[in-house]
């Protein structure tokens, strides 16, 4: 085509030329001159395919790419990732994928109580108090959905060198649809803070109820009904096993779990939360009893102050009532548990296939308590995330990366357990007072976010213990009751989390 073209202008140009400026002879000259430099021009051309037949082509940048038309693809085949937190895979038909995870290391010290001790003494061991580090999580899994409304999460955590079970589920809910099945391993419709992750929390740990009084993830199925639109109102059930980790051949344990709650927005930046639970749970056959204690409000000991030993008993009952608001920058959440002991006395006896003798026995059930209340505010302008009934992530409103400062979070938590209880009459075979003791803690945290998945923790706490298996070590010259004799203990923390 570029020959042709070329000849055919140059022969107009010739025929153009009046025939007095020329002789017969000068056309023929220039005709001749003409082809010359055509197959000159022609050499050249057939050189410049050549070079780049043989250079590949530069990919077009992904900006011309997104803009280009499409290819023909599979019709499953997956898009283009999407960056949040980590690259999301979207594809055609309803499948997605998503890695994700986080990774906490904390460090800090517990004081000790009473005067310095080596070893183990009076069933505590001053040994695991003072400074400490640890990994506290690393956890690393994926989440993605299905067609039809199947949706999946799986996390696993690897911290101290041992493979734990975060959440591991697969859910169903249509489009739209204000019905949600959830299977697998979770928390069982417990409380604000206990169905609340780690990585949102504003303490170190979560409150004390949910060590206390075993609140852990099981494997159970749970039916909801939810608000699709604006996320107002759940109620939900559900029936649960025993822990994902339970290595006992004899896994009988169970439970039942109720939770409801109402959130609903008032004007543009209050939301308010009130709700409730309940757990009816049955210890498995081969270990008829219950047992309740808690760390001074950080995992950086395994020292309990306060224990209540094992208490024969076929299981508990456990009701909590939520309450929480949101207005702009600054939060508040209170939570309460009362929890009802079965215990085994005269008239509620091991039934031919219980296990005896696992705990002590008193001559009626046993009630104990906690409770804990906070306040948190956003000193650069944030407000608390909230969704589904739990709390969520904060959105940094100026990022460091971006010349802000991040996000810069002060909470103040007073938080109290009474494990001790004056069951009437007489008791079997141990006393008839419960002294596993009472622990009333102070907290305050700085959290301070410099980008929405990077977080870093300070907090500070102050605990009166009064009373417990370990008054009289702690306290062994006091003269008052082993119930009433008190001691304090500080503790000191410091996390930094990354999370994708």
């Amino acid at each position: 085509m570029f020959r042709k073209t070329l000849v055919a202008g140059l022969l107009a140009t010739v025929t153009a030329a009046p025939a007095s400026a020329q002789g017969i002879g000068g056309i023929e000259a220039e005709l001749a001159a003409m082809r010359a430099k055509i197959e000159q021009l022609e050499a050249e051309v057939t050189a410049l395919k050549a070079a780049q037949a043989a250079t590949p082509a530069a990919a077009p940048p992904a900006t011309a790419q997104a803009q280009a038309a499409p290819v023909a693809t599979p019709k499953d085949a997956p898009e283009s990732p999407v960056w949040r937190g980590a690259p999301q895979f979207v594809g055609k038909d309803g499948f997605s994928f998503k890695p994700r995870g986080f990774v906490q290391f904390d460090a800090g010290t517990v004081s000790t109580p009473g005067p310095e001790r080596e070893g183990i003494v009076g069933g505590l061991n001053y040994n695991n108090l003072g400074w400490n580090s640890r990994s506290r999580r690393i956890v690393f899994g994926a989440q993605g959905t299905l067609p039809g409304g199947f949706a999946y999460n799986a996390e696993f955590n690897f911290t101290q060198g041992q493979v734990d079970y975060e959440d591991i589920i697969i859910t169903y809910q249509r489009p739209r649809s204000p019905w949600l099945v959830t299977i697998g391993n979770f928390f069982p419709l417990s409380g604000l803070d206990s169905v609340t992750s780690s990585r949102v929390t504003t303490m170190l740990e979560r409150s004390a109820n949910t060590e206390t009084f075993g609140l852990n993830r099981r494997l159970g199925v749970s039916l909801a009904y939810a608000d699709p639109k604006n996320d107002s109102y759940m109620i939900a059930a559900g029936i649960f096993g025993q822990e994902i980790n339970n290595t006992n051949a004899a896994r009988t344990g169970w439970q039942a779990s109720a939770r409801a709650l109402w959130s609903p927005k008032l004007g543009d930046d209050t939301r308010l939360h009130l709700g409730a639970n309940f757990q009816h749970r049955v210890a498995q056959q081969d270990a008829q009893n219950v047992q309740y204690r808690v760390r001074p409000m950080t995992q950086l000991t395994d020292q309990r102050f306060i224990d209540t030993a094992a208490i024969a008993a076929d299981g508990d009952d456990i009701f909590g009532v939520e309450l929480a608001a949101i207005h702009g920058p600054l939060h508040a959440v209170a939570e309460a548990q009362r929890v009802w002991v079965r215990g085994f006395r005269p008239g509620h006896a091991f039934g031919p296939n219980d296990g005896a003798g696992n705990g002590l026995f008193y001559s009626a059930d046993p009630v104990f308590g906690s409770a804990y209340g906070e306040i948190g505010f956003y000193l650069t302008g944030e407000s608390r995330g909230y969704r589904g009934g739990r709390w969520d992530r904060v959105k940094v409103r100026r990022p460091f990366d971006k010349g802000g400062w991040g996000a810069l979070q002060a909470n103040a938590r007073i938080e109290y357990v009474d494990l001790t209880d004056r069951v009437a009459g007489t008791s079997l075979l141990a006393p008839d007072f419960i002294n596993g003791g009472r622990q009333l803690g102070y907290a305050a945290s700085l959290i301070w976010n410099p980008t929405d998945y990077l977080r870093f923790m300070a907090q500070y706490t102050h605990l009166s213990i009064e009373g417990g298996p370990r008054a009289a070590t702690v306290v062994a010259g006091s003269a008052e009751p082993l119930d009433e004799r008190g001691y304090d203990v500080d503790t000191f923390g410091l996390r930094a989390q990354v999370e994708f």
